[in-house]
């Protein structure tokens, strides 16, 4: 399974601002950055987005997907995500006035995006991979996802705080080999990341004890303002298998 963190900075750099993860290049994890590729082919190949809630840094370019990749009718761009996740988009973005409404089907008699409302804890199959929607723990609604291929199970919880449900879900699952978990915040920020539903190393420490299997601890979603210092923070811990993610190199499960 390949996976990359697409940069969200310019020039590129491992800063990271928004949120998307490819999953074999033919799969986003919600839309942060994707909109951003200068290669509009590397978009248009990506044809199911999975989004994991509301907040800006994970949908913030997906009005630009879809009309970078606008192709009506049956090839269009699929959006998944959860109802409350999907209603939103509806009211709050594609609603006229911000962007068009892509959701509309009348505004070229054919549908211009493929809506799919997932389920939690109901596996969905694209592209050869199958994708389990999570409850996790943030200041909104939120889901992480379960991601699995012939060889490999790789974790991505997105947003959270100190959550249960992906651990378990996760340790039932077999061929795990890596986990995308945020860090947010430096120690001195812990009361903030708590009450906004983040990570910080302290906490991170805590939910790597809750899967028992030898996993590759992929860092993401360090604070652009405290990153260095979470780097810092983490690799004093000694976590077995901690890596900080590099924006926009291919990872390989």
């Amino acid at each position: 399974m390949k996976i990359e963190l697409l940069p969200s900075s310019v020039p590129v750099s491992d800063v990271q601002y928004l949120t998307t993860y490819l999953i074999n290049d033919e799969i986003a994890i919600d839309c942060g950055s994707l909109g951003l590729l200068a290669d509009l082919e590397r978009q248009k190949r990506v044809k199911h987005i999975f989004i994991t809630h509301e907040h800006i840094d994970h949908i913030a370019t997906l009005p630009l997907v879809l009309s970078n990749s606008f192709e009506p009718g049956v090839d269009c761009v699929e959006v998944l995500a959860m109802p409350d996740v999907l209603q939103f988009l509806r009211n709050d973005i594609f609603n006229g006035r911000v962007w068009p409404d892509f959701f509309n089907p009348t505004l070229t008699h054919e549908p211009m995006v493929r809506v799919t409302p997932l389920e939690l804890f109901k596996p969905i199959r694209r592209c050869n991979v199958t994708i389990t929607p999570v409850p996790v723990s943030h200041g909104v609604p939120s889901i992480g996802f379960i991601v699995e291929d012939a060889a490999s199970a790789v974790v991505f919880p997105s947003d959270t705080g100190p959550t249960e449900a992906i651990w378990s879900h996760a340790a039932k699952t077999n061929n795990l080999k890596a986990v995308f978990l945020e860090a947010s915040f430096p120690e001195k920020l812990i009361d903030l990341a708590l009450v906004c539903g983040h990570l910080c190393p302290s906490t991170f420490a805590i939910e790597t004890r809750k899967i028992t299997t030898p996993v590759r601890w992929m860092v993401v979603h360090r604070k652009p303002s405290d990153s260095d210092q979470v780097a810092k923070e983490l690799e004093s811990l000694g976590i077995a298998g901690i890596e900080m993610v590099r924006c926009g190199v291919p990872y390989w499960f």
